[in-house]
């Protein structure tokens, strides 16, 4: 009896991959960013997805980030961002919003909370306490089950 049932959890689970992730991002993804059950691989072609954020903030500063399409038409469905530090290329401190995930530290990772088409999404970022240094997003975007870009990069912040 245990082995079927765990055979039904193996086909259950599998079954879920399968179908995608419309309203989180399973912690799997948390090192390569990349979305499982896809089953393509990430587009090669420059991402219609930018970042837009301050040049500078004082530490301490909740940080406003957005991530939006290129242009009217280059809407998403699926979004996964990380800060990172650019001095040791580690994972770096917490968001506030819309959805987070803990992969590196506590809501070290904000994403999607459903698949509905989106224009652009505002975050808000927390910098470690006192952190002085320059931060880089990360994102993971996806327009459709067939269509994602992975490493869409912002321009550097500087805290401090």
């Amino acid at each position: 009896m245990a082995v079927i049932w765990a055979m039904v959890a193996t086909v259950v689970y599998l079954a879920a991959t399968a179908a995608g992730r419309s309203d989180h991002v399973p912690t799997d993804a948390c090192k390569s960013m990349f979305p499982s059950g896809h089953g393509v691989d990430a587009q090669l072609s420059e991402p219609p997805y930018v970042f837009t954020l301050p040049a500078k903030m004082a530490p301490n500063s909740e940080v406003i980030v957005i991530l939006s399409g290129s242009g009217s038409s280059d809407t998403f469905k699926g979004f996964f961002v990380k800060a990172f530090n650019d001095a040791t290329s580690s994972p770096i401190g917490s968001f506030k919003a819309p959805k987070t995930i803990d992969c590196d530290g506590p809501a070290s990772g904000a994403h999607h909370a459903n698949s509905t088409s989106k224009e652009s999404v505002t975050l808000t970022w927390l910098p470690p306490l006192n952190f002085v240094g320059s931060v880089t997003f990360m994102a993971t975007v996806v327009e459709s089950r067939e269509n994602f870009w992975t490493g869409v990069v912002s321009d550097q912040l500087i805290l401090g």
